[in-house]
């Protein structure tokens, strides 16, 4: 009887194992498909029906895509309701109140936790939402709060410019925001972080993609400011007395999360332990023998360890161009962030692998252990660690793949922008210059 118990909880483990090996991408191809085809509505309700985001561990997840899929709706107020949620559980969960949940729980069942460029992301989206909404106050809030984000970054990557840390496109941002606000002093400071960030990059991110209004932008607010700034450039000052628009085109899709099967062995030496497969050798810090003098690694076998990895979903569009009043200008590149995810992924690839190869032994360990005591109860932890085994593959997936930007001057009362695509896209608008900058984003999957 017990036999034939045990067979029916292996079977109904393994349908178990089967349905769990979807992906998040898996689970919202709906939700891709009605972005693409430009139905924001019918995104919002796929987003809203999606039971793996009905989770509690997913709530942070939730907000996010239900954030942005509103701001493409104009629902701006709504937006940032779900948006402030998100920079709640944000906070929270780098408190650590909900993410204690010991070494052993895989990544994929605790709390989603945003990767660092997908919080920037976040504020990106909220300060426009404020000013959109004619809220100033609030977005200058907003960029206080994304000032404090930045610094973080840089403290957590140890100020290495070889490692995504500073977000130039964040200071940009800063920069332009303090400067619609008429501080010019916090809009220096900001857009002087920037250009800093671009020329000590050493990741590839950045390099030679500073905006060429960036220098302008430093020697317009310098001036305003009266802080002493050299520019081996010369600039028209008061080159836009009508307003400017500030533009931001989206376009494409962030890449999105598959999962990869390793195979470690742990070995021993005289430095220790460590993990390796092929050529891949990462180090152990843990002391298997302190606590079991008589540990063999060996008695592990292979460790199969499911990873997550970035894949690209969106061919990158270059070459925008921008037609004001007839006078053709071209996009910058301001924020890629499929490369972003791409880096990110590359500067945590080690750490990440070490903690849950540390996770996994620690599993097998203490299957091995109570086989001992009893076959059957061993057998039920293995396919238990089994079931829960698999590679966390959420993140943002409403998120354009790039940004591109452009500072345009406009000339009194009416201007007609037109916006044209390398793949025949054509999208035609109408600003008032009323002495004001005026900032507008544009997304087209």
């Amino acid at each position: 009887m017990f036999k034939k118990s045990t067979h029916r909880f292996v079977s109904l483990l393994l349908i178990i194992i089967v349905s769990s090996c979807a992906t998040y991408y898996d689970k919202s191809r709906a939700t891709e498909r009605q972005l693409i085809a430009g139905n924001y509505d019918d995104a919002q309700k796929k987003i809203g029906a999606n039971k793996f985001l009905a989770k509690k561990r997913n709530a942070l997840l939730f907000n996010l895509e239900m954030g942005k899929v509103l701001h493409l709706q104009n629902k701006f107020e709504e937006s940032n309701r779900y948006l402030n949620e998100a920079d709640r559980l944000m906070e929270q969960y780098r408190n650590g109140f909900e993410t204690a949940v010991g070494i052993t729980v895989n990544p994929s069942l605790q709390p989603y936790i945003a990767e660092p460029h997908e919080q920037i992301m976040m504020h990106y989206y909220k300060i426009l939402n404020y000013v959109q909404l004619g809220k100033m106050e609030d977005a200058i809030v907003e960029v206080r709060r994304l000032n404090e984000k930045e610094k973080a970054l840089d403290i957590a990557s140890n100020s290495n410019e070889k490692k995504y840390s500073q977000d130039p496109f964040g200071l940009m941002l800063m920069g332009l925001i303090y400067e619609a606000d008429g501080n010019d002093n916090d809009a220096f400071i900001a857009y002087r972080n920037a250009k800093l960030s671009y020329d000590n990059d050493q990741t590839g991110l950045y390099q030679n993609n500073e905006p060429t209004s960036l220098e302008q932008a430093l020697l317009r607010t310098a001036n305003n400011s009266g802080i002493a700034y050299e520019s081996k450039e010369k600039y028209d000052l008061n080159y836009a007395p009508h307003g400017e628009l500030i533009l931001f085109y989206e376009s494409g899709l962030s890449p999105v999360k598959a999962e990869k099967n390793y195979f470690f062995s742990l070995s021993e030496n005289a430095a220790g332990f460590f993990f390796q497969s092929g050529t891949i050798i990462v180090p152990v810090v843990y002391n298997f023998k302190g606590n079991n003098p008589n540990f063999n690694p060996a008695s592990l076998g292979f460790i199969r360890l499911a990873f997550p990895y970035y894949v690209s979903r969106s061919s990158v569009q270059k070459n925008n161009s921008v037609s004001v009043n007839g006078e053709t200008k071209t996009l910058e590149l301001i924020e890629d962030i499929s490369a972003l995810a791409f880096q990110i992924e590359q500067d945590n690839f080690f750490k990440n692998l070490g903690r849950d190869l540390l996770r996994l032994t620690i599993k097998k360990i203490a299957e091995l252990s109570l086989a001992q005591k009893n076959e059957y109860l061993g057998t039920a932890l293995n396919i238990a660690n089994t079931v829960t085994e698999k590679a966390d593959t959420r993140n943002w997936q409403t998120l354009p793949s790039q940004i591109q930007f452009l500072r345009v001057p406009l000339k009194e009362g009416t201007n007609t922008i037109q916006l044209k695509t390398n793949d025949g896209k054509s999208t035609s608008f109408e600003i008032i210059g009323n002495g004001k900058m005026i900032f507008k984003n544009i997304c087209e999957f």
